[in-house]
């Protein structure tokens, strides 16, 4: 029934047009009829919690997740769309600063998954529970959570593909701020072959200045109209997603 809107809200999450993909899935949700299956109601707004991330609109993810609350009704915890709204809550309380409650519905998003949920979602639980460990110092964990959550998504989309690009950039923050440089220069260099966004670019730059490369920073600063780092500065994609100052999260 939806097809349709999956594959033109694909093409337009790929190139990154988040307004027009949400345009596209409100569309298909107001065009929904009563006798509508639980799972597209649930799809939609889910791709419309995603979106509102993205577009950093983080107090309309709240009012799509609330709505998804609703379509699941009493199904039980133990099933995909279950879990898939628990890693969402997660990823609210992550970019809100609530680590807390972050890492308690993403732990529990993970250990679900494994026997539930799809691959796709373990990866976003996985990749953003990482981030929640980075932000508590637990970079081991952080890690060894990444590497999960990029070889999930290798797997079910291959390497060139915008979500391996987020696993990337973020594996790369961590082994900056393990001061493993080389290592976070390989694992931009493998974002920047999928798509040069600013996000990997600044990232690349600090990268550059701390391996001493500073004529090559320096001109990637010039491309994206970037100040010149503080001595102490670290590009995190978990702290700087395209520019900004938010966070960057995954949640299908």
């Amino acid at each position: 029934m939806l097809d349709q809107t999956r594959q033109r809200g694909a093409l337009l999450e790929a190139n990154r047009q988040w307004a027009q993909a949400g345009s596209v899935y409100r569309t298909a949700l107001g065009n929904l009829g009563p006798g509508a299956s639980l799972q597209d109601r649930f799809w939609l707004l889910t791709s419309l919690v995603e979106v509102s991330f993205e577009q950093h609109e983080y107090g309309q993810a709240f009012r799509w997740l609330q709505e998804a609350e609703k379509a699941v009704g009493e199904l039980s915890p133990r099933t995909p769309e279950r879990v898939r709204l628990l890693s969402a809550w997660g990823t609210l309380h992550l970019v809100e600063g609530n680590l807390t409650a972050a890492e308690r519905d993403l732990s529990r998003a993970v250990a679900a998954s494994e026997s539930v949920a799809k691959l796709p979602d373990l990866a976003a639980a996985l990749h953003n529970l990482a981030a929640v460990e980075m932000h508590m110092g637990r970079l081991d964990a952080a890690a060894i959570h990444e590497k999960k959550a990029l070889a999930l998504w290798l797997q079910q989309f291959g390497d060139r593909d915008r979500y391996v690009m987020k696993a990337w950039i973020s594996l790369s923050s961590l082994q900056g701020l393990s001061g493993d440089w080389p290592a976070a220069e390989r694992s931009l260099q493998n974002a920047l072959a999928i798509i040069e966004t600013p996000e990997a670019l600044a990232n690349y730059a600090v990268v550059l200045e701390k391996l001493k490369r500073h004529p090559e920073a320096k001109e990637i600063r010039r491309r994206i109209h970037l100040p010149m780092p503080s001595p102490s500065a670290l590009a995190d994609v978990k702290a700087m997603p395209s520019g900004t100052g938010r966070l960057r999260v995954q949640t299908q």
